[in-house]
């Protein structure tokens, strides 16, 4: 709240600089917030060579109604959950499963060398992947089953059923993981030759090409899976379907979604016909939206199928008993077996259904593996709560691990009690799926406060306008009525306004003061001595601690600190917009010079780096040896070795000291920094010395210097034609100096945030390395699936181990890595949409200008730095940048990223550097590497060039 009630105060004063100093204060706020299960089973060793063995301990067959068909070991992800909906009661076509003891059995010699064999292929290399799979499912097919099995089979057939025999893997119909329809359905066997031969068939689908895919693609060894395959009596369908328990294209978890058509479901989960859709409020039970369905059985034309033909405004349907697969009745019973289901499990459901002669009949449930989970906590006042992404904000999209994702939700909670927020009416944090979420509800339920929000983020996070403000106006009479002020402690709050009031002040002395004097100058100096101090200090604090806990417990309490130091050191940044707002005042219609002011600044700390390591390049071009060993992709000992090596390391090593503590995406703390790992470094430099030339990254910074130079020029032109035009040329160039000098000083707090967190980082891994020692921890790194206060529980209380699965969390780790976070997301799950609109005439991809300019050039597509280069001239396209990409910018020409805004690093960095740049939501997805493309940062434009 607090954060806020400087921006209001000055928004109702006066001054020519009001409105100016307020955006302002919006960057400077944003910039301050800137700041295996899977396989269902412990592995138990190679599952495979148990021969007789298996079936002696484990039983061949068992009938869904058996408690131990609800161990996923034995009956796999399908089978269990089958047998769990029969222990409750719920209608389940009778069956029996064939369990992974048969499998297990079956696996001789001869398939364990195939299926090692087949762990062997590079993923990427489809074809022998799809050869030696065949090879399996062919082997698989051919096998016999010993007689005993057999005859436990042919005890659970009765004569004259029909049976339909289904797959179920070990990894399948997980919460992180589903296979849907990965695995072989065999329908309508009777005999038990054709139901042991729709066995094996179902066993051999293990390994379809896209079942060897799936488990690649989510890092799941096909060694590590068993399958068991559940045989059911087969329904003779009047309708089938799907129902969602939760709306699978929106998340919203308030809503069901079903699925239906008439006769078998196979056509609707095959997608054969276009089914007819219901929406359902779960909670009224309310029909929302009803879609036709279409049967394309006939070849009969599908246009038209699915629109919506529920009277919006008196919400009736078609005639349920004529033109409808289900009447509202059955859509009313349908939706409460969901619900039911979903509580038995926890998590919404994706059940298949059926029904005949009026009875309903569940045929199998699994999670919904594609939703976001809910932020946490979730707020208990039963009203509608909107979060926006902390992390989408620093433009850092990849699921974070529970640690990282605790230290920043702690983070932003500090500083909101600081400003004396109640957590339970005003801001705070969450987390959801690895991010940090903050709840701005608060501000959304104030027309002045969200008018505010929005437009900070004009800047930063454009691309979160429009959700936000399609979430407010349709349904903003929902929105839970809390407020930045209910609840807030006024003495709390008062404290700490009071503590950065003579910050404040002496920002607006330091205006005074560099108005007749050279201060300015020592500015960016001034501010990397304040960066390097507090850290150094701050680190000697944490080192002190007596022990691992004691040191974890000081970096926190660190993170704390600096939080607060980096808000007093960011009010100084109001200088820029003073200077900024005069500027402009002086020169009016003259952003094109402005931007070039911002260019150049060669004392910026992210500069500064590119510099440096543009002249360890140098120093490696001086030296041929050196230059011919990083031809041959040789590691940093290797080029010691050569002549001239040991002048290039101790240089590349002199870097490091300076900024080995620097990576990418560098808030996310899990990840290696460049002294750990400097090949990035390594491959930038490589790139350089292919096509670069000697000294151009510092010619390149001094076009830079000289074309603001000119800019000045020209407004001083511009200021001559104006009124009072002699006093506003003399103004106009001490200004410009000014504006550029504190500039640079722009990136320092992250700059010394980033030592902290490198050094926070070797205090959760030397806590890690004592876990791993004492044997509590089987690998160092999953120290990051802790949250803090297990982490410290587990090192202060070592006799009372917690109670944390960490395979678990492994596994729901890497399934949030497999999810697209959202922006903006609701206490329901809803993910409102929203969409950029743009009169801008092209077939290129419309996006956000961050950085003007054109450039052309091949695209090169880089998810993840560590192991990527990039070539001289061509343009990078990313998900985001942050400090630790700097050194790509050495050869980049252009910059494309999916997130960001024009004060978010990459976007700065690009005009510092002077190359164009735009924000295009999903460039890494539909540009790819080596494609032509121009950049055009002044319209906000990419385009595809042809060959």
């Amino acid at each position: 709240m607090g954060l806020f009630v400087p921006a209001i105060i000055l928004h109702s004063s006066c001054g020519f600089w009001r409105e100016e100093f307020v955006r302002g204060y919006r960057e400077i706020l944003w910039g301050v917030i800137h700041f295996t299960y899977a396989t269902g089973g412990v592995k138990e060793g190679r599952h495979r060579m148990r021969s007789m063995a298996t079936l002696e301990r484990s039983p061949a067959v068992l009938s869904l109604s058996d408690p131990q068909a609800t161990n996923l070991k034995l009956s796999g992800g399908k089978g269990a959950n089958l047998a769990k909906l029969v222990s409750a009661g719920l209608p389940v076509p009778d069956g029996f499963c064939v369990t992974t003891a048969v499998y297990e059995e079956l696996v001789d010699e001869e398939i364990t060398t195939m299926i090692d064999d087949l762990e062997a292929i590079d993923p990427i290399d489809t074809e022998r992947l799809r050869e030696r799979a065949t090879e399996l499912r062919d082997t698989i097919r051919v096998k016999e089953f010993p007689e005993d099995v057999r005859a436990a089979i042919e005890v659970q057939l009765e004569p004259g059923v029909s049976y339909v025999a289904r797959s179920s893997a070990t990894a399948e119909d997980l919460p992180t993981a589903s296979f849907a329809g990965q695995h072989s359905t065999v329908l309508d066997v009777s005999s038990l030759e054709n139901v042991t031969d729709a066995v094996l068939e179902c066993m051999a689908s293990l390994f379809t090409d896209r079942a060897v895919s799936y488990r690649a693609r989510n890092e799941i060894a096909h060694e590590e899976v068993s399958v068991c395959v559940v045989v059911q009596e087969m329904i003779d369908a009047d309708a089938s379907g799907v129902l969602f328990t939760a709306d699978p294209l929106t998340g919203k978890r308030t809503v069901a979604s079903i699925d239906a058509s008439t006769g078998l479901g196979e056509a609707v989960v095959s997608g054969t016909v276009t089914a007819e859709n219901v929406r359902v409020d779960r909670e009224s039970g309310e029909i929302l939206e009803y879609r036709a369905g279409v049967s394309g059985d006939d070849g009969s034309d599908l246009f038209g199928a699915n629109e919506p033909t529920v009277d919006i405004e008196t919400g009736d349907v078609p005639d349920a008993e004529d033109d409808r697969v289900l009447t509202n009745e059955q859509v009313t019973t349908l939706v409460a077996y969901g619900e039911g289901i979903e509580r038995s499990f926890g998590f919404p459901q994706d059940i298949e259904w059926s029904i005949a002669d009026g009875q309903f009949w569940m045929l199998q449930t699994r999670p919904i593996t594609t939703l976001s989970p809910l932020p946490e906590p979730r707020p208990d006042d039963g009203a509608l709560h909107v979060y926006y992404s902390w992390n989408h904000r620093q433009g850092m999209t990849e699921a974070m691990p529970p640690l990282v994702a605790d230290y920043w939700s702690r983070t932003m909670d500090v500083l909101f009690d600081r400003f004396g927020s109640d957590p339970e009416t005003g801001l705070s944090s969450a987390t959801a799926g690895g991010m940090v979420y903050i709840d701005i509800t608060p501000l959304l339920q104030s027309d002045r406060l969200a008018s505010y929000l929005l437009e900070g983020l004009e800047d930063f996070d454009r691309q979160a306008i429009a959700p936000l403000e399609e979430i407010r106006k349709r349904r903003g009479d929902e929105l839970a009525q809390t407020s930045v002020l209910r609840g807030t402690s006024l003495t709390q709050t008062l404290s700490s306004v009071g503590k950065l009031a003579p910050v404040v002040g002496q920002t607006l002395g330091s205006i005074l003061q560099g108005m007749v004097d050279r201060s300015y100058e020592e500015v960016p100096h001034r501010a990397r001595q304040w960066a390097d101090a507090t850290a150094e200090e701050m680190i000697r604090e944490i080192r002190s601690g007596d022990s691992a806990a004691d040191r974890l417990q000081i970096a926190l309490e660190k993170n704390d600190e600096f939080s607060w130091e980096a808000m007093e050191w960011a009010l100084k940044l109001w200088n820029v917009y003073f200077y900024r707002a005069t500027l402009r005042r002086l020169c009016p219609n003259t952003d094109d010079e402005l931007e070039a002011l911002e260019r150049g600044l060669r004392e910026n700390v992210t500069t500064t780096m590119m510099i440096e390591l543009g002249d360890v390049t140098d120093i490696a071009r001086d030296n041929p040896d050196v230059e011919q060993a990083f031809e041959g992709s040789h590691d940093l000992e290797e080029i010691r070795e050569v002549a001239g090596g040991e002048e290039f390391t101790a240089a590349f090593e002199n870097f490091l000291d300076g900024y080995g503590f620097r990576a990418p995406a560098e808030i996310e703390f899990s990840r290696r920094r460049y002294h750990e790992d400097p090949s990035p470094l390594l491959g930038t430099v490589r790139a350089k010395l292919e096509t670069g030339e000697p000294g151009d990254h510092r010619t390149h910074v001094e076009r830079l210097e000289t074309e603001a130079e000119r800019a000045i020029t020209r407004l001083e032109r511009q200021a001559s034609g104006e009124r009072f035009g002699s006093i506003r040329r003399r103004l106009v160039r001490p200004f410009a100096l000014r504006y550029r000098s504190y500039l640079s000083m722009r990136e320092v707090t992250k700059y010394a945030l980033s030592q902290l967190l490198d050094e926070t980082r070797r205090q959760v891994l030397a806590a890690g390395e004592k876990l791993e020692r004492e044997g509590r921890l089987e690998d160092v790194n999953d120290v990051w699936l802790y949250d803090f206060d297990e982490l410290l529980s587990e090192l202060t209380n070592p006799d009372t181990p917690i109670d944390v699965d960490l395979d678990a969390r492994r596994a729901e780790q890497f399934h949030h890595q497999q999810l697209r976070a959202p922006r903006v997301i609701t206490s329901e799950g809803e993910i409102p949409r929203g969409g950029i609109v743009s009169d801008v005439d092209t077939d290129g991809f419309v996006g956000i200008p961050t950085a003007s300019g054109v450039a052309q050039g091949q695209a090169r597509v880089i998810e993840e730095p560590s192991d990527a280069t990039l070539e001289t001239e061509e343009i990078l396209v990313a998900p985001h940048t942050d400090p630790g990409w700097t050194p790509l910018f050495l050869n980049a020409a252009g910059l494309v990223t999916n997130n960001g805004g024009k004060m978010t690093h990459g976007s700065i960095v690009a005009r510092e550097y002077g190359i164009p740049s735009v924000v295009v939501a999903g460039a890494t997805e539909q540009i790819e590497t080596g494609q032509r493309i121009r950049v055009d940062g002044n319209r906000g434009i990419v385009e595809l060039l042809d060959d």
